[in-house]
C-alpha cells in the first residue's frame, strides 16, 4: 500500500512540474516563435494578446522575415523574470544579440504582449 501511495504522489508531482513548465513565460516565448515561423495564426492566438495577433497578422511578411533571420542563430540563454502577473523574457543568441518579450497573465495563462504604443 505504502508503494502505490509513493508512486501515486510521484506521478501527481511530475504531472504537476510538467504543468507549470507547459505554462511558463519561457514556454509561452518558444511557441510564439514557432507559430510566426510556421505561419500558424490558430497557433500564435493561443499564447499571444489579441493586440499582438492584430499586429503580425498587419505586419506578417516583415515579422516572419525577421524571425527567419533570427531562427539561424543559435540561442545561447533564455532568462525569465516574473513579477506578479507580468514577465520578461530574453533571449540571447550565440553572437550577443538579445531579444526581450514582455508577457502578461491572461486567465492563468502567459501570452505574448507586443504592442506598438510607446507609451505603454
Amino acid at each position: 500500500m505504502r508503494k502505490m501511495f509513493f508512486a501515486g504522489t510521484l506521478v501527481l508531482v511530475a504531472f504537476l512540474a510538467g504543468c507549470s513548465l507547459v505554462n511558463s513565460p519561457k514556454a509561452a516565448v518558444q511557441k510564439f516563435w514557432k507559430a510566426i515561423q510556421k505561419n500558424d495564426m490558430q497557433a500564435l492566438a493561443k499564447v499571444a494578446t489579441p493586440e499582438t495577433v492584430q499586429l503580425v497578422a498587419t505586419f506578417g511578411s516583415k515579422i516572419q522575415g525577421y524571425a527567419a533571420n533570427m531562427s539561424e542563430k543559435k540561442i545561447k540563454t533564455v532568462i525569465e523574470k516574473i513579477d506578479g502577473d507580468t514577465a520578461v523574457v530574453t533571449v540571447i543568441f550565440d553572437d550577443g544579440e538579445e531579444e526581450n518579450f514582455d508577457l502578461i497573465k491572461v486567465n492563468g495563462k502567459w501570452k505574448v504582449d507586443i504592442s506598438l504604443d510607446m507609451g505603454k
